[in-house]
């Protein structure tokens, strides 16, 4: 476990507002005492005493961070907490802090900044330094492996403030006042959250349909107008492809009905009656007196 808290001498921060304040053992930066002395005894470590100043140390960290674990296998100090040992060895400023809040480069380095003050800043003054970047999207792995966990800047924020553990090491103990305030104001920003994501969804909700309403009404409007104009269209094109046929069967039905025929004809029946006869008489019918044989 992290040793008990011996408050490190801070200056005015009126006079030295540059100055960050800081609690707790100043030797040890709080660290738990198994991760504080593998730190002690690593190679890696050992190596960074080459390193004079922020800068050199920011970028060492850029090239050499790519996970946020506290151990390696066999229980050796990593190299992103070897680096943040060092970080503590040069007592950053407030404004070296807020370099590495807002590094652009590289998102390890940002995570290095909150664990940073997660482990010496004085806990009256967590929430003002994570209160800005709760929702920051970008990523970051913890452990690595074949299933790595990967979280969001925000996500590690909200889990420092809240948890008393960080990927299996002890973090220092916030005192319990600040963390009941901590946990109220987290519990009233997710109710703010939410409250303003509902709102948004039902003005998006009502958005959609006024929308689709105004559609519907102008289709209709259309379609009606549609629908008449294809049922004139229809019956006027209808009328012109058969009408030619009409007429002409029309005509055909006049010519048909009131062509003169010889069975209707009474001459023309007569004049049957007549070859009738002399086909008869041609036949051995008698033809009179004079006629017979």
């Amino acid at each position: 476990m992290a040793d008990s808290p011996k408050y490190a001498a801070t200056s005015n921060p009126a006079t030295q507002s540059n100055r960050l304040e800081t609690w707790g053992n100043a030797t040890t930066m709080n660290l738990n005492n198994l991760l504080y002395q593998n730190i002690q005894t690593s190679a890696y470590f050992k190596s960074l005493y080459a390193f004079k100043t922020y800068h050199e140390v920011m970028a060492e960290a850029k090239t050499k961070v790519d996970n946020l674990e506290p151990f390696l296998k066999g229980h050796m100090a990593s190299s992103a907490f070897c680096l943040l040992l060092k970080f503590w060895t040069l007592r950053l400023t407030v404004k070296q802090v807020n370099g590495l809040l807002k590094n652009p480069d590289s998102p390890y380095v940002r995570a290095l900044g909150f664990l940073y003050l997660r482990y010496v800043c004085q806990p009256s003054q967590l929430w003002d330094w994570y209160e800005p970047f709760l929702d920051d999207p970008e990523e970051v792995t913890l452990c690595c492996g074949p299933a790595p966990k990967v979280t969001t800047i925000g996500k590690l924020c909200v889990s420092l403030l809240k948890d008393m553990k960080f990927n299996g090491t002890i973090l220092p103990r916030i005192p319990v006042p600040i963390a009941r305030k901590i946990q109220e104001k987290l519990e009233s920003r997710r109710e703010s959250s939410s409250s303003s994501r509902s709102y948004d969804n039902r003005s998006d909700y009502s958005r959609r349909q006024r929308r689709s309403r105004s559609r519907s009404n102008s289709r209709s409007r259309y379609s009606r107008h549609y629908r008449g104009y294809r049922s004139r269209s229809r019956s006027v094109s209808r009328d012109r492809r058969h009408g030619s046929g009409r007429s002409y069967r029309r005509s055909y039905n006049e010519s048909t009905r009131y062509k003169p025929s010889r069975s209707r004809s009474p001459y023309g029946r007569s004049r049957n009656r007549s070859r009738s006869r002399e086909r008869g008489t041609t036949q051995g019918f008698p033809l009179g007196e004079e006629g017979e044989l």
